[in-house]
């Protein structure tokens, strides 16, 4: 099955969507991104150059990544952030460049996430912390 974009939405050419990946209207999908199979990505999104989105994830509404921490800077400066399989970010978060979310990992919306999130735990706050494990 094909990605479906709805529009408007701008995805850079080089980004690569996998099958059945969806994005939501106003989302804007930077250069070289890669999002996995079966992902779903919500409306008013910002994915910037230098994020990797695995295999059925769900990133919410209006959620915010980042690839620069002092912007604006030069690119030798970016930092890439990974969205493991199977992670669910909610709607209004902002992910600080440079970190992971862990695989099965939960982010609560509006969460401010600056560290990295280890798989199968539920974070959420500004900043976010771990409030406690999936299972």
């Amino acid at each position: 099955m094909k990605a479906i974009v709805w529009q408007p939405a701008n995805v850079y050419p080089s980004a690569k969507l996998g099958s059945g990946v969806s994005v939501g209207m106003f989302t804007e999908i930077g250069a070289f991104v890669e999002v996995g199979d079966d992902t779903r990505i919500g409306a008013h999104c910002f994915i910037p150059e230098g994020v990797t989105i695995g295999k059925r994830c769900f990133i919410g509404p209006m959620v915010c990544m980042t690839n620069d921490r002092f912007p604006p800077s030069d690119i030798s400066q970016w930092e890439k952030t990974i969205v493991e399989d199977g992670a669910s970010i909610g709607a209004g978060s902002t992910i600080i460049c440079g970190i992971t979310i862990g695989k099965n990992s939960l982010i609560g919306c509006g969460s401010v996430v600056t560290k990295t999130v280890p798989p199968d735990e539920i974070w959420a706050g500004v900043p976010a912390v771990k409030l406690r494990n999936k299972t």
